[in-house]
């Protein structure tokens, strides 16, 4: 163990905080704006010396794909640098937490609305790093960093990312963890943005069961099962995952990258509905070949586009973002008005919500392009019963912290607000498990000064 610096750079050097593939991290702290930083290093005793220029390329990469992508999500990159010895440097916000692979490796057990919150957070985080030019191409649990209570996610290590437009690009070059590797990635092919959301179909499988559905005993038998296998339904493993997730697995995991998912909207959307208790079949999400490779296609049923922006902007206030890509995916379905509707609102959790956004619409319905008269109003789908709420809060309570929390998360309000309701019976304590799932420190503390006194 090399002796631990007193400072590099400007940074003083605290504490070690882990030994890497290629250096060390130290726990620093910068005097200038006096706050805490991690501190990563390449040290050339633990490269041969024909290694080192690739290193510190990599090294390079990493913080500049760090360092263009500013979002909650992504461990941020402040500097790059080379200290008085020659040391390549690197300096990254500080994160109090956990690797989710020794949170994964110590047995934990994750509820499904858990499961829902992390791989929600991730994938939000991949869609815009996606759409900042920027493909991870390493997503494993060691690289994401789990705070607790939230959870709370953040992405590190973009030491072998793929900027577009970039010199230090891999396309074609075989780098990262085989159980979490596209079979494109093994075999050596270019690779897109999709390989990050087939490494994230590998986590959720992960969480839902607690086991690897490619892990074998030896790197070629990983590759095989990577290539040939198909891992047994999340549901078969586990009791309590819901079987939707079966069909969110099986599209994430599949062998083509144009059978998959093809963005982390998609992805996100299908475990809402699974989440809410409908089936994910294999097609949901399906974009062919054809799709991939020349403009989408003339959705089936015409609408026109001023008319789809306000369907949008009313199922935005009960689905937030993902209302535009189940529009989009409903209107290819659908070749009659009230299907269309009807479907949309279907994706609605609560009832009452569902009967609102068809009142809403139905006006629309005239301008968008009717095509027969006499067309019946859309009929909201038939809802079993909703179980009694928690007899420790009134109704009203728990109505009001919905609103409240609903403007910060989304529908995702309706089911943290239940489940936080069975594990306290004191109202502060509510208002805190709640306030954990907003991402924003500063929309936390409004959300907490909302507290009824």
């Amino acid at each position: 163990m090399p002796e631990i610096p007193k400072q590099i750079g400007k940074y003083e050097i605290r504490r070690t905080l882990g030994k890497g593939a290629m250096g060390m991290v130290y726990e620093g702290f910068d005097p200038v704006i006096e706050r805490k930083v991690a501190i990563k290093t390449i040290l050339a005793e633990y490269l041969d010396s024909g290694d080192m220029t690739e290193a510190v390329a990599r090294f390079k990469r990493e913080a500049q794909a760090g360092g263009r992508l500013q979002h909650p999500g992504i461990v941020a990159v402040y500097e790059y640098g080379n200290a008085a010895d020659g040391t390549a440097f690197m300096v990254t916000e500080y994160v109090e937490g956990e690797e989710l692979k020794r949170i994964l490796g110590s047995g934990r057990h994750f509820e499904v609305i858990e499961v829902f919150e992390i791989m929600k957070q991730l994938l939000t985080a991949l869609d815009y790093s996606h759409k900042q030019g920027v493909v991870h191409r390493d997503i494993k649990p060691a690289n994401l960093m789990i705070i607790l209570p939230g959870p709370k996610v953040k992405v590190m290590d973009f030491g072998i990312a793929r900027i577009a437009s970039s010199s230090l690009t891999q396309v074609g070059t075989v780098v990262g963890t085989p159980t979490h590797m596209a079979p494109e990635q093994l075999m050596g092919i270019p690779a897109d943005g999709r390989v990050d959301l087939w490494a994230c179909g590998v986590i959720l499988y992960e969480l839902l069961t607690g086991v690897s559905p490619f892990l074998a005993e030896t790197p070629a038998a990983v590759m095989h099962n990577v290539l040939q296998g198909q891992p047994a339904a999340p549901s078969t493993l586990k009791a309590g995952v819901p079987a939707g997730f079966d069909g969110v697995v099986s599209r994430a995991l599949a062998k083509k990258p144009d059978e998959r998912f093809q963005t982390a909207r998609e992805f996100q959307a299908a475990m809402l509905m699974a989440l809410q208790g409908k089936s994910v079949t294999a097609t949901m999400t399906l974009r062919t070949q054809t799709s991939m490779k020349a403009p989408d296609k003339i959705p089936v049923l015409a609408i026109a586009p001023d008319v789809l922006a306000q369907i949008e902007g009313s199922l935005s206030r009960h689905l937030g973002p993902l209302a535009k890509v189940l529009i989009r995916k409903t209107q290819a379905e659908t070749t009659d008005f009230d299907s269309f509707f009807r479907q949309l609102a279907e994706q609605i959790p609560d009832a009452e919500e569902q009967a609102a956004f068809l009142k809403k619409v139905a006006s629309l319905k005239p301008a968008a392009k009717p095509r027969a008269e006499g067309v019946k109003a859309p009929i909201p789908a038939a809802r079993s019963a909703a179980p009694d709420k928690p007899q420790s809060f009134s109704p009203e309570v728990l109505a009001t912290a919905e609103r409240r929390l609903a403007s910060y998360v989304g529908p995702l309000a309706r089911l943290l607000i239940k489940d936080a309701a069975t594990k306290t019976s004191d109202l502060k304590e509510l208002y805190r498990q709640l306030a954990a799932h907003i991402d924003s420190e500063e929309e936390r503390r409004d959300f907490l000064a909302s507290l009824p006194r």
